[in-house]
């Protein structure tokens, strides 16, 4: 008797096979070697080829890119399936990548630079875990929160400045959700930022809400931030290091408020790449030489993974930046580590109705 059960498995296997084939086909090759082309999950800016020039040179052409404006947009993707060779994350990230299943020990042994990191990165929360690294340190930093003295009066300022009713209509929020969570948390005096209590998360909506309610806009890029800024549109808001230190340059003026928010990013190997471990990691080795960390401090005022980097920058022109004193920089704000899944979806969730409440 014809068995349609084993027709329709037969037909199944077949479709599985082909499509296999055709994904294959359909991922970026470089013609020269013909090797698949290397893919990196990356932050929009972090694309331009002055940052890994060995990489280039030695294959012939560029990574194919695909860029995201936050690391759990880059998460998501890799979640829902997508094929990646390289991601930028950072440490707060870590925990939820590899417990996933999206990311693999990096191998020290090919990372020809690793003694070159500087320490303090390596030691940080999530950065190691059970005894393997993760993540190859790239860039780090801080943000902050400022205002515009010239708009905001206001003595011995804290960050309950984003909620004073004096001030609405003079905030602009990021668009980063996480950092919304953190400045929720100074301003709601959490005992630890990273790890709120069930009374802490109780009280969190009343503070987004505040927040929202004082907000003029949200913005997803620190030029839109900026240029409001100029315009005398919005006064207080969370901002870049480098922004904060770029800006009165620009006859922007602006005052830092303590505490500062530090954080750690840098390049993981993602489990699902298809390219060569040697492209994967020329790769990372390309981005971790000095070079790019002079790249990466002009261009954006970050801190290099690389520890030697800053030795080929004149000091005049890090002055202030605390890219030359990490642990110092790290000792003066909060690190911005990893909240409980749990606790990270619940505050995200309240984060997102009491914005759509507002709406």
């Amino acid at each position: 008797m014809f068995n349609f059960r084993q027709m329709a498995d037969a037909i199944a296997k077949i479709w599985l096979v082909l499509i296999a084939v055709l994904f294959v086909s359909c991922q970026p090759v470089n013609e020269e070697n013909g090797a698949a082309q290397l893919s990196v999950l990356e932050w929009s800016g972090f694309q331009k080829p002055k940052f890994y020039p060995d990489y280039t040179l030695k294959y012939g052409v560029a990574p194919e890119f695909t860029l995201f404006a936050h690391t759990n947009d880059a998460l998501q993707r890799m979640r829902s399936g997508y094929k990646v060779d390289v991601v930028h994350l950072c440490t707060g990230q870590m925990r939820e990548a590899r417990k996933a299943g999206l990311i693999k020990e990096i191998d020290v042994s090919r990372v020809a630079r690793w003694n070159e990191i500087t320490p303090e990165l390596l030691d940080l929360p999530d950065a190691r875990m059970d005894d393997k690294y993760w993540i190859a340190p790239w860039n780090w930093g801080y943000s902050t929160i400022g205002y515009n003295p010239e708009m905001i009066d206001v003595k011995d300022p804290t960050y309950d400045i984003f909620i004073d009713p004096r001030f609405k209509g003079q905030v602009a929020l990021p668009s980063d959700t996480g950092v919304n969570l953190y400045i929720a948390s100074v301003i709601g005096r959490w005992k630890d930022p990273m790890d709120p209590t069930e009374e802490e998360m109780r009280a969190a909506p009343d503070i987004f809400q505040k927040m929202l309610r004082n907000a003029r806009f949200i913005w997803t890029d620190s030029t839109q931030l900026e240029q409001a800024w100029a315009n005398g549109d919005v006064g207080i808001s969370y901002i870049y290091g480098s922004a904060s230190r770029r800006m009165p340059k620009e006859g922007l003026p602006i005052v830092v408020v303590e505490p500062l928010l530090t954080w750690m990013c840098g390049l993981s190997v993602a489990t699902t790449g298809i390219a060569s471990k040697d492209q994967v990691y020329d790769y990372i080795n390309a981005m971790l030489d000095p070079r790019s960390g002079v790249e990466l401090f002009n261009e954006y005022g970050y801190g290099h993974g690389n520890s030697k980097a800053i030795t080929r920058m004149s000091p005049d022109s890090f002055a202030g930046s605390g890219v030359d004193d990490p642990a110092g920089t790290f000792a003066r704000g909060i690190y911005s580590g990893a909240l409980p899944p749990q606790k990270k979806a619940r505050l995200m969730q309240l984060w997102y109705e009491t914005q759509a409440a507002l709406d």
